[in-house]
């Protein structure tokens, strides 16, 4: 019986190509919060935009609040191993702002996981 090796690419250090493009239904949202979860079989972000609706009482010309609507934009569902991935990412992320912010530089950090 032949014993299974690593893949000639792993072999050689070489990495596969990785080709990235957008999906039909791809668009960037800006969100202002987010809820979900996490359970033994999934886990749940669903991330919503608040909008701040003004009302100007009849006399006045002073704006006041008089609703929030919470609009959901997207919701997303992941393996509990994927969600506990990216948990641990953005925390590095944020560890990582936090660094700079104190050294005064303000460089952004973009990564991915996979």
């Amino acid at each position: 019986m032949k014993r299974k090796t690593k893949s000639a690419a792993k072999r050689k250090g070489k990495v596969p190509k990785i080709e990235v493009t957008e999906g039909s239904g791809f668009r960037p949202v800006y969100a202002s919060g987010v809820f979900g979860g996490l359970d033994p079989n999934d886990g749940r972000l669903i991330f919503f935009l608040d909008r701040l609706k003004p009302s100007v009482k009849k006399g006045k010309t002073v704006m006041e609040l008089s609703k929030v609507e919470r609009e959901m934009q997207v919701e997303v569902h992941m393996s509990p191993n994927q969600f506990m991935s990216v948990a641990k990412w953005m925390n590095e992320h944020v560890r990582r702002l936090g660094k700079k912010a104190k050294s005064g530089k303000k460089e952004s950090s973009t990564s991915y996981i996979g």
